[in-house]
C-alpha cells in the first residue's frame, strides 16, 4: 500500500515537473496559462489510461471476447476439428469470469485524478 503512494506521488510530481518545463518553453508571458494547460493534458492522459485499465482488469470485455470466439468457432468449425481437439466447456466458460491485475492502475488513475482537481483549481486563480 505505502508502494502504491509513492508511485502516485512520484507520477504526479514529474507530470507536475514536466509541465513546468513545457511552460517555460511555451513563454514566459503566461506562465501559469502554459502550466495549466500542459498539466490537464497529463490528468486527461492518466485518466483515459488508468480508467482503460480498471475495465480491462474488472473483466468488462470478457464476453465480448468469448462471444466472437463462438461467432468465429462456428464459422471454422471443420477445419478446428481437424487441428485440434474440442476445449471443455468449463475451459470456455472461464473466459467469461476472468478478471486482470495491472499494478499500475490505480496510481495511474489516482495521479490523473490528482492533477485534474490541481489544474482546475489553478485555472479558476489565473482567470
Amino acid at each position: 500500500m505505502q508502494n502504491k503512494k509513492k508511485l502516485t506521488l512520484v507520477i504526479s510530481g514529474s507530470s507536475a515537473l514536466i509541465s513546468g518545463i513545457i511552460a517555460v518553453f511555451n513563454g514566459a508571458d503566461n506562465f501559469l496559462l502554459h502550466f495549466v494547460n500542459s498539466l490537464f493534458y497529463f490528468a486527461l492522459l492518466f485518466i483515459l489510461v488508468g480508467g482503460f485499465m480498471f475495465v480491462l482488469g474488472q473483466g468488462f470485455f470478457n464476453i465480448t471476447r468469448y462471444a466472437f470466439r463462438r461467432l468465429f468457432k462456428s464459422a471454422n468449425k471443420k477445419a478446428e476439428d481437424l487441428i485440434e481437439e474440442e476445449k471443455s466447456e468449463a475451459d470456455q466458460r472461464d473466459i467469461i469470469y476472468r478478471t486482470y491485475s495491472f499494478n499500475l492502475t490505480y496510481p495511474i488513475l489516482i495521479s490523473g485524478l490528482i492533477l485534474a482537481f490541481i489544474s482546475t483549481i489553478l485555472s479558476f486563480l489565473i482567470s
